[in-house]
């Protein structure tokens, strides 16, 4: 996590950039990765990784999309170098039928090795956009044992539906997003079928949250195996988002109001504006949400961190009693995209913050309580002379840090690796 803060008017704690307190042992790149921490892979004129994911065996999966809407993956071996094991050539396309581009947004690992990726495309040559879910074999081809041939499709008749998160629990495969205005919720059986047993038989639910539209970024399983979602919803500007369901499928009552949570991260000003990207579950059961938000009225974005309670209250014991923390990072928008909980508590998110004219590699850490970790960062890095960003992040046994998203120009799936 990370340390010293100070507070404004409205009560959150507001972390400033910090550049000249970061002690010289602060996070770098390991050299032993890639090409000086970092590597790059194409896909034609455009690729963009999206989440990454870490095997038992220290492989690492990044999936995302090309610049022809097709469902991208690629595997790195522990040293950064494309995976040839995985499809020959390290790296896997696949292209959904239909009328509009794909797009993989979400990724996860089965205990048995299989790879899950979710997103949207429009099946059956309709116009509108459903959850799409792909699963791949250990060697990046399709396993026709899940759904039609490899891919499975959720339709939610409520307009169209995006899935942004997938998670796996034991066989049940649950897919998050948003259907029409309201977050979005299914569970797959481990062959790809929508699972009759939750949401009163449909295997989908639906909630509205909030004033207006609302998105679903997230989702974590808890330990009980009730799903928790966190994104956006409209609620004089847009706020922090999170509702919990039972395991199956109604709104967990324990859980907010109703099992619903709304949270002002920088303020109920006019024009607020506050966006979760990510959840993670510490272990002690606390809820943390990353995203980003602003302080003042169209002011520039900053990374954000709320935690909960396991029952949905703000924890007072985080933001100096707050709850929630604020980071400006860089000299324009700081855009927080993913979150892990390190091997020693630390609440690490990954995003993009502005230097100059681009945008930048951004990793920042918080202690437990909600101090930013001047012994850490913000870490920044450039690449390619483009826009950059950390899309998705995640923590090796050893604690070095793995994030993955885009730079470069054309862009390219960016993965890099820091100690």
């Amino acid at each position: 996590m990370i340390s010293n803060t100070t507070k404004i008017s409205f009560g959150i704690a507001v972390s400033a950039m910090g550049a000249l307190a970061t002690p010289a042992q602060a996070a770098s790149l390991d050299a032993t990765f890639g090409s000086a921490g970092t590597t790059s892979t194409a896909f034609g004129s455009y690729g963009a990784a999206a989440r990454v994911v870490i095997q038992p065996d220290g492989r690492i999966v990044a999936a995302g999309q090309d610049g022809l809407g097709d469902f991208a993956l690629a595997r790195y071996t522990t040293g950064g170098a494309l995976d040839t094991s995985f499809n020959g050539t390290g790296k896997v396309t696949t292209t959904p039928s239909g009328s509009c581009s794909g797009q993989a947004r979400a990724l996860a690992l089965q205990t048995d090795g299989k790879i899950v990726v979710a997103g949207t495309s429009c099946p059956n040559f309709t116009s509108t956009r459903n959850f799409t879910i792909y699963r791949y074999n250990t060697d990046g081809s399709l396993d026709t044992t899940f759904g039609s041939s490899g891919k499975a499709t959720v339709n939610f008749y409520a307009g169209a539906s995006e899935a942004y998160a997938v998670a796996v629990q034991g066989s049940s495969i649950w897919v998050a997003g948003y259907a029409g205005s309201s977050f979005a919720l299914a569970r797959l059986t481990g062959s790809g079928t929508l699972d009759y047993s939750f949401g009163s038989g449909s295997g989908t639910v639906t909630s509205a949250v909030g004033t207006g539209s609302a998105f679903a970024n997230s989702l974590v399983i808890q330990a009980d195996g009730k799903p928790v979602l966190a994104g956006y919803a409209s609620s004089v500007g847009t706020v922090f988002a999170l509702t919990r369901y039972t395991t199956n499928g109604a709104l967990d009552t324990t859980f907010g109001a109703g099992g619903k949570v709304l949270t002002n991260v920088g303020g109920t000003f006019n024009g607020n504006s506050a966006i979760a990207t990510s959840l993670a579950i510490q272990g002690d059961g606390k809820i943390v949400a990353a995203g980003y938000a602003n302080s003042v009225s169209s002011g520039y974005y900053r990374f954000a961190a709320v935690r909960y309670t396991s029952t949905g209250a703000l924890d007072s014991s985080f933001g100096s009693g707050t709850g929630k923390v604020i980071t400006a990072i860089g000299t324009g928008d700081a855009i927080g995209n993913d979150v892990a909980i390190d091997a020693n508590g630390g609440i690490v998110v990954g995003g993009y913050s502005k230097a100059g004219s681009y945008r930048q590699l951004t990793l920042n850490r918080y202690d437990q309580s909600g101090n930013q970790d001047y012994s850490f960062g913000p870490v920044v890095t450039a690449v390619g002379g483009a826009n950059a960003a950390v899309q998705g992040l995640a923590t090796q046994g050893d604690g070095k840090i793995v994030v993955a998203g885009y730079g470069n120009s054309p862009a390219t799936f960016v993965v890099a690796r820091y100690q």
